[in-house]
């Protein structure tokens, strides 16, 4: 299990941390964290193991600046994921030693006197131990969301996620529409986690960058007053999202298929700029969110349109966008041509020449639902695709 340097710094003492490097090591891997000390002076700087995020007052060398660039080295060479010096005898370094640090991605914090080196060990503990439970957690959740699995081991999972789940539940899926960090999510789980008055029967967790909310009840229901005192305890302002809402079901083992609707209505939702849309909203996504890896349909979306995306990167010509909006608008001419700032007969014939770029077809019904639905699977796809990595 590990967190990242950019990760390690959200947590508390060390968000108090001055960098002195760049940032090019924030991506580096945290395993451990360990103090360094008389090492320097013993020559025992093999002891430190890679991914450890190292603590020091430098006490040892602070009477030889020599010695601080020498332990920097060594700890490069055995693959430390950071150093972190109490500023008791060093608040800066010397260019040579920072510049020489940036080379090798080797990131190098300052931090205040006042704080423990035992404080920051024990967050940094804690933070890796954490994400470890939640990419736990987050792997079954993944299973529901890929797998096909029988209804049984669905309901396994789901006890397995939160032992104290209802049958009768909802699936919602949020996302930041200014997404920070997924620390940020885990840091808000767990504060959901630490109330004495949570609800026992509803879960909270990281997917996808997101989090998912599942409301479980034996009976009567109260999404919405629920939903809204879940995000009221964590501190998250609804504005602040975008959401997806799956539909009530009755079983436990049909979690997978909540999953699913939450979040190819969340999916949805950023494809058309809507902050919420519920899974019988949707419409065609329904169909199309789910074969976003197919290949088949990846095809037959490439070739309907790659002659028409091809044909406007060499004249320019904006077919593409006219028929999205053609669509967009219901068919409507002249409201596409009002949008485009276009005469209504440079539409009429950017729709015909799309036709002629992709045809043949049986007649205008068959273009039109052909380049419809190919047009809102490759919107949708790229949000997909985009999320997803």
């Amino acid at each position: 299990m590990s967190i990242t340097v950019r990760e390690a710094l959200q947590l508390e003492y060390l968000e108090e941390f001055k960098l002195l490097t760049n940032e090019s090591g924030f991506n580096n891997q945290v395993t451990t964290v360990g103090i360094l000390d008389h090492e320097i002076l013993e020559g025992l700087m093999d002891i430190f193991v890679e991914g450890e995020f190292v603590m020091t007052t430098l006490s040892a060398a602070r009477n030889d600046v020599n010695l601080v660039f020498e332990a920097v080295k060594a700890l490069i060479t055995q693959g430390a994921a950071g150093l972190g010096i109490k500023s008791v005898y060093y608040s800066d370094l010397p260019d040579e030693i920072i510049s020489y640090a940036n080379d090798h991605h080797f990131p190098i914090f300052s931090f205040h006197p006042d704080i423990y080196i035992e404080h920051i060990i024990r967050t940094v503990f804690n933070g890796i131990k954490t994400k470890g439970i939640h990419e736990h957690l987050e792997a079954k959740l993944e299973t529901l969301m890929t797998g096909n699995l029988n209804p049984y081991i669905v309901k396994e999972v789901s006890l397995e996620l939160n032992s104290h789940f209802k049958d009768k539940h909802i699936a919602i899926y949020c996302h930041e529409k200014r997404f920070i960090s997924e620390e940020n999510i885990i840091r808000l789980i767990d504060k959901y986690h630490r109330l004495n008055d949570k609800p026992l029967g509803h879960g909270l967790f990281k997917f996808r960058k997101g989090l998912l909310i599942l409301l479980t009840y034996e009976d009567k229901t109260n999404i919405e007053s629920d939903f809204k005192y879940i995000l009221d305890l964590i501190g998250l302002d609804k504005d602040s999202i975008t959401v997806g809402k799956g539909l009530i079901k009755q079983q436990l083992m049909q979690l997978d298929e909540s999953l699913k609707e939450s979040y190819y209505a969340y999916q949805t939702a950023i494809s058309q700029n809507r902050s919420s849309l519920s899974f019988d909203q949707i419409g065609i996504h329904q169909l199309l969110m789910p074969l976003m890896d197919h290949t088949w349909s990846i095809k037959f979306v490439e070739d309907k349109l790659r002659p028409i995306l091809e044909y406007d990167d060499k004249y320019q010509s904006e077919i593409y966008q006219t028929l999205k909006l053609y669509f967009d608008y219901g068919l409507q001419t002249q409201a596409v041509a009002d949008q485009l700032f276009q005469h209504r007969n440079t539409i009429l014939y950017r729709v015909k020449k799309a036709k002629e770029l992709t045809g043949p077809y049986l007649h205008d019904l068959d273009f039109y639902e052909q380049m419809s639905i190919a047009i809102k699977f490759y919107e949708a796809s790229h949000i997909y695709h985009k999320q997803r990595h």
